[in-house]
């Protein structure tokens, strides 16, 4: 069986003598995805320390016990804006799969009774100046490089938590070919730019320089000083906390919403960011912009295929607006002008060759001409 990452109160439990109980490993192996079982093990941790009780404990309970316990917690996490409605949903469905998959029930519609009013919040794009303080306040190779591949894909940092050095592929022009989610049924490709590919290997070189091998099966980003297995891997929590002290140690102004909510989040502002310079391209289709931020739509990913070098001469328009500093999108404009030139001169070339031909045409028209004259009786 493959080895799964579990939270760190889980870990400590397998790590001692005790063995671990059925339904935690049953709970463990029912979530198939990495991020979800991480996050899902964190939630059930929490309510378990909350109500002090232990996994096996918890199911001993009686019905009428088990929803009176859970009506009090999510009373809890209601309470005073404690965490957001959206939280609070993810959190008990973290709670009812361990429940589910041990056999136990729940009423959950009675539970969501009690979840407080949604507020209304108002989020924005991190601009790319706000980018540029990002990257100015970066310490080493890897936050450069955390913050350019977010700017360069909108991904999620789930998806970057995954990410092995097998999904990455570079590709002509030193952009750089990535597979999210690669194997799953949730793959989906995307790309970096070169400013981008750059940062990446920049961070690549230094993990090399500090005696590492780094082989297929290892994660693209882990923790400093860790060798790139399972205990060195960066959880989506950890790239988002590394992204949060980057931004206020860049003085990046954010302004609270409400005791939760910023109206700059952390990775989805990058993701915003993204989003937003892919929708106001009108070259770019609709359907190409949801692909690349891993937006489902309907029946559009069993019948929307198109080829990667589609996707990427797609990616490349929005280019431009997607790179930071200015060095890189001075270059970008000198080579797009070099490329635009290449090809007037080339279209040119065509022209006169075209012209030539349409000349020796005429010369050979003349020539025949003459002869046929000098027959005529």
């Amino acid at each position: 069986m493959n080895k799964i990452p579990v939270s760190s109160l889980n870990q400590e439990k397998l790590n001692s003598n005790v063995e671990t109980p059925r339904c935690l490993k049953l709970f463990l192996n029912s979530c198939k995805n990495n991020a979800t079982r991480e996050t899902y093990a964190n939630h059930l941790n929490a309510f378990l320390k909350h109500v002090g009780k232990d996994h096996e404990s918890l199911l001993a309970l009686s019905d009428s016990e088990l929803n009176q316990t859970l009506e009090d917690y999510v009373m809890f996490c209601s309470d005073n804006d404690r965490y957001a409605v959206s939280s609070i949903r993810g959190i008990v469905a973290g709670i009812e799969k361990f429940l589910f998959i041990n056999d136990r029930t729940i009423n959950k519609k009675k539970l969501m009774m009690f979840l407080p009013e949604a507020k209304k919040t108002s989020q924005r794009a991190i601009t790319t100046e706000e980018v540029r303080l990002l990257l100015s306040a970066s310490a080493n190779p890897r936050q450069r490089a955390l913050i350019h591949i977010f700017s360069a894909t909108g991904c999620r940092p789930t998806a970057l938590a995954d990410l092995k050095m097998k999904d990455i592929k570079i590709m002509p022009h030193d952009f750089t070919s990535i597979m999210f989610y690669s194997g799953s049924k949730n793959e989906f490709q995307h790309f970096c730019h070169p400013e981008a590919t750059n940062a990446i290997n920049d961070y690549l070189k230094n993990r090399k320089q500090t005696g590492e091998e780094l082989e297929p099966e290892s994660y693209l980003f882990c923790k400093l000083n860790c060798i790139g297995d399972e205990k060195g891997r960066m959880s989506g929590a950890g790239i988002g906390s590394v992204l949060e002290h980057l931004m206020k140690s860049a003085g990046i102004s954010r302004v609270k919403q409400n005791e939760k909510r910023f109206d700059l989040p952390v990775c989805n502002g990058l993701r915003n960011r993204f989003n937003t310079i892919l929708k106001r391209n009108s070259n770019i289709p609709y359907a190409v912009a949801e692909s690349f931020m891993d937006h489902k739509l309907r029946m559009e990913s069993s019948y929307f295929k198109p080829t990667r070098l589609e996707l990427l001469n797609h990616y490349k328009l929005a280019v431009t607006e997607l790179v930071i500093s200015k060095e890189a999108l001075l270059k970008l404009e000198n080579d797009n002008k070099q490329k635009h030139i290449e090809e007037l001169e080339s279209g040119k070339d065509i022209q006169i060759k075209n012209m030539q031909l349409q000349i020796d045409s005429l010369m050979s028209m003349q020539g025949t001409v003459r002869e046929l004259m000098k027959l005529k009786p």
